[in-house]
């Protein structure tokens, strides 16, 4: 069964203004509702930014610390096979590339969600 996308997301606090108001717009128009670090409630994902290898587990750290048991997207600068295989070794639920199709990104939200809440139920 589907269930809606999120109703709130946020965004790692790295990321900068013209990525927030472009994911703002996007997920807008998806219906999600995308908030600033720490402001709110608890989150029902955690979009967050890296930068290259080297800032992954940082990332993540702080993305985990702001989401709770909320799960965390990584977002990655490009498609990168081993930054992806890095993030979810580190505990990311999934990995969306900037630049590839937004009904990916989506897609990924809707299946995180969707295995958020059925790991509520059990």
């Amino acid at each position: 069964m589907r269930h809606p996308l999120p109703c709130c997301v946020i965004l790692a606090p790295d990321a900068d203004e013209s990525l927030r108001s472009l994911l703002s717009d996007v997920l807008g128009d998806m219906g999600i509702t995308l908030r600033p670090s720490g402001v709110g409630g608890r989150p029902d994902v955690v979009l967050a930014l890296v930068q290259g290898a080297d800032s992954v587990a940082r990332v993540l750290r702080g993305a985990g610390n702001e989401a709770g048991p909320a799960p965390v997207v990584v977002l990655l600068p490009f498609d990168d096979e081993r930054l992806r295989r890095s993030a979810l070794n580190l505990g990311a639920r999934g990995c969306y590339a900037l630049g590839t199709p937004l009904e990916e990104l989506k897609e990924l939200l809707r299946d995180v969600v969707d295995g958020s809440l059925e790991r509520e139920a059990r």
